[in-house]
Formats: structure tokens, sequence, C-alpha cells
């Protein structure tokens, strides 16, 4: 799957996260609350179904596994929940001291963006991703609250039902800012300092691309970043591509080091070999290019 693919799934599912966020949130009566508690549940509500909804993305679309969906989603609702609720927080605040109005609103929506942003790459253990997630949900967070406050701003003298359904329209604006410009800020910042790519040229995931962020591995386990199931004498862990000083290189796994690794046909060098723009890494019956791009 390509990346424009991949970054289209991430707003979509955002979206959908949004709406449920909106859905069950919005059947309890949190206008009544006391403001800081409405705050905490609110931002609880809204991080849990749009980390979660954007957590499956990786194993609903890319690697088609519901084992993988279903760990995903749980995983990116918990950091979503914890997430949502320092992001609102201090988004409130923010919006207090200022006012309100857009910049309110939108220092607001950028908390919330920021840290649920963190907290996508926290989830993966990957410093470098969780960087790029900041920045992508910070910017995604000023988008997203522009837009609803442009919106809440438009309909402010309307009735309490449009009112109800601007709710709902502003919170899948912001998933799908969130899902959608988050990968793409990630994807544009490893595009300019990482460069590098694994394209899948056969099996049954033929077409799928993986950017390399930090590291990436290869192998028959859906927890891997490039997931080659089906794949004949294909280790669950067989070889990883890890981005270091001098560039990129291709080294055997710690769980599986006898496996067998071709690199352009021939067998990896013992360590490790470092990679070209356009060599073929085979595992297995599976080959996989590298693309520095």
């Amino acid at each position: 799957m390509t990346k424009s693919l991949q970054i289209y799934y991430n707003a979509a599912f955002g979206a959908l996260g949004g709406l449920i966020a909106w859905w069950l949130v919005g059947l309890l009566p949190t206008a009544t609350w006391n403001l800081w508690l409405a705050t905490t549940f609110i931002g609880a509500g809204a991080g849990l179904f749009l980390g979660g909804a954007v957590g499956m993305v990786d194993g609903a679309v890319m690697k088609r596994s519901a084992r993988r969906a279903v760990v995903g989603a749980l995983l990116g609702g918990m950091a979503g929940l914890v997430s949502g609720v320092a992001g609102l927080l201090i988004g409130q605040g923010a919006f207090l001291v200022t006012g309100g109005g857009f910049i309110g609103r939108t220092l607001g929506w950028t908390m919330l963006g920021l840290f649920l942003g963190i907290g996508e790459g926290a989830v993966e253990l990957k410093i470098k991703r969780a960087a790029y997630g900041l920045v992508g949900g910070a910017v995604a967070g000023v988008i997203g609250g522009l837009i609803y406050e442009g919106l809440t701003q438009a309909f402010l003298q309307r009735s309490g039902e449009v009112q109800v359904w601007l709710g709902a329209l502003g919170l899948a604006l912001i998933g799908a800012s969130l899902g959608g410009i988050t990968a793409l800020a990630v994807e544009v910042i490893a595009r300019t300092i990482d460069k590098g790519v694994l394209v899948v040229k056969s099996g049954s995931r033929a077409g799928n691309e993986v950017r390399v962020v930090d590291h990436a591995r290869l192998g028959s386990y859906d927890g891997c970043e490039v997931y080659l199931p089906g794949g004949r004498s294909v280790e669950k862990e067989h070889a990883v591509v890890v981005k270091r000083a001098d560039g990129f290189c291709v080294t055997p796994s710690q769980r599986s080091p006898g496996a067998s690794t071709l690199v352009n046909q021939r067998p990896m060098a013992v360590g490790g070999q470092k990679l070209n723009n356009g060599d073929a890494i085979t595992v297995g019956d599976i080959t996989v290019v590298f693309e520095a791009r």
C-alpha cells in the first residue's frame, strides 16, 4: 500500500474516531458538570476513540491482521486517553487565559493534537517517531482548532440542534486532521531527514511501503514493521533494517541469528550490510527493495 493511501486511511479512521467520540461522550450531560471534571472526561473520551481509531489502521488496513488491529486499537486508545486528558486540560487553561476565540480554541486543540501525536509514537517505543508525531499533532491541532472555531462562529446564532451537529462535524474534522495530517507530517519530515523506504515486491503484501524512521523489522510476525505473512522460510523476525549515522544497513535479527538473508541475491555480510538505493533484500522467498527517497 502506498504512503498516500496510508495517509488517507489514517484520516478516514481519525474522522470515524471523532464521530464515535462525539456520539458516546455526548450521551452524558457534561454541560452541567464542573468545568474541569467535564474537560477531563471529554479529553479522555476524545483521546480514547481518536487514538484507538488511528492506532488500529496499521493492523486493519496495512497488515490486514485482526489481532494486530485489536492490539493497535487498545494501545492507541490507552495512549490517547492519557494524552487527551493532559492535552485538553492544558488547552482549556490556555483557552481561559486567552479569553477564547480563535487564539484560545487553536491553542486548546494544538495541545490536544501535540499530546496525541507524542502518544502515538510513544506506544511504538520510537523516540524519533514520537518527535515527528509531536510536530504533526501540533500542526493538526492548529488546523482542526481553526476549522472548529470557524464553524462555531459561523453558526453561533443558529438553533441548539445545529450546534449539536456542528459538534459532530467539528470532531470528525479534527479526527481527520489528527489522523491524516499527523501521518503526512511524519512522512514529510522522515522523507527530508531519513530518506529510506522498504517496498515489498512479492508475496501477499506486494506493493506495501514502509518508511524506516529508526529501524524496521522484517518477518512473518504481525508486530514487524514489514509484515511478510505466508512466505516460505520467513522467520517471525527475520532481519532488521537500521538507520545509522552513515546510512541504512540490514542486519540479522537477534531473535533469528541463523536466518538466511540475501542482498542482491548474495548472502548478507556477517554482522550486517550497508544498503544502497535499489538493493533487493530477499528473506525466504519474498523480495523487499530498499529505496533512498
